[in-house]
């Protein structure tokens, strides 16, 4: 059975209802921790064992980890990878599959794994009618990813293929809000694993156009730039993804739980 964290487990503010959760990243592709990096998602090799970097950072205090089985884009996802990972670690997993989870029977064969979440990706937003149908049957089980790319015409969503496109963020968003969706990541791809910052103004428009929780991806490199994200807690940005900042050595995962106690 999936595990689900209790609130108290969340790091909160004092404000009503404040909450702020970090998500430590580990992406997985052919067995090993890889990085992805901008808007073309090229895998760049860790060469880390996944499970030895799940544990770690449970081990400095996560209550939660993003999980992201990173095959090309018209893989198939390891599932069995993902299950290593689940059952090693005693706290909650958000999974999410790069590429393969667009139909009944995958979203099934992912949800057995035992992650308390799972994100509909890429390949998924390409088909809005199954997106709505999945989020209606399953409920808080599924969330969703919108990985944004900004154009001479507004912000799209960034489709499965280097380059490709899944049509407007804020028609996308419309339809998923009105199917009930109650949690998107949102990433600005082009900040994706480059440690160039986070884009506070779109995380701050899309709590703007949504009733729903908010997850802040991309660009986050120092505690400074994870303090302008978790003041947007009060904006229904109840969490934030870490990833390339604590491989590198930019701060620890003990740094960023000890930062945003203190900042929402």
């Amino acid at each position: 059975m999936p595990r689900v964290s209790q609130d108290a487990d969340s790091v909160r503010g004092t404000g009503a209802g404040a909450r702020f959760d970090l998500f430590p990243s580990v992406h997985v592709a052919g067995g090993r921790v890889v990085h992805l990096v901008g808007d073309g998602q090229v895998p760049e090799p860790d060469r880390s064992d996944p499970v030895e970097a799940a544990l770690a950072f449970q081990e400095q205090g996560a209550t939660w980890l993003h999980l992201v089985m990173a095959e090309p884009a018209h893989g198939t996802p390891s599932l069995e990878q993902a299950r290593r990972v689940i059952e090693a670690v005693s706290i909650d997993v958000q999974l999410m599959c790069r590429a393969g989870v667009d139909d009944e029977a995958a979203l099934e064969r992912v949800l057995a794994t035992g992650c308390a979440r799972y994100n509909l990706g890429r390949s998924a937003l390409t088909d809005l009618d199954w997106c709505t149908a999945a989020i209606a049957r399953y409920g808080e089980r599924v969330g969703v990813s919108l990985p944004v790319r900004w154009t001479d015409h507004g912000p799209r969503l960034a489709g499965p293929g280097q380059g490709t496109d899944a049509g407007d963020l804020w028609q996308a968003l419309t339809v998923l809000d009105d199917a009930g969706c109650g949690r998107y990541v949102v990433t600005d791809v082009s900040r994706e694993g480059n440690l160039s910052g986070p884009n506070l103004a779109l995380f701050t428009e899309v709590c703007e156009r949504t009733g729903a929780a908010v997850l802040a991806a991309g660009g986050i490199a120092t505690l400074d730039d994870l303090r302008a994200v978790a003041a947007l807690a009060p904006h229904a940005v109840d969490g934030a993804l870490i990833g390339r900042a604590l491989y590198c050595g930019a701060f620890t995962l003990s740094q960023a739980l000890a930062c945003v106690a203190t900042s929402v």
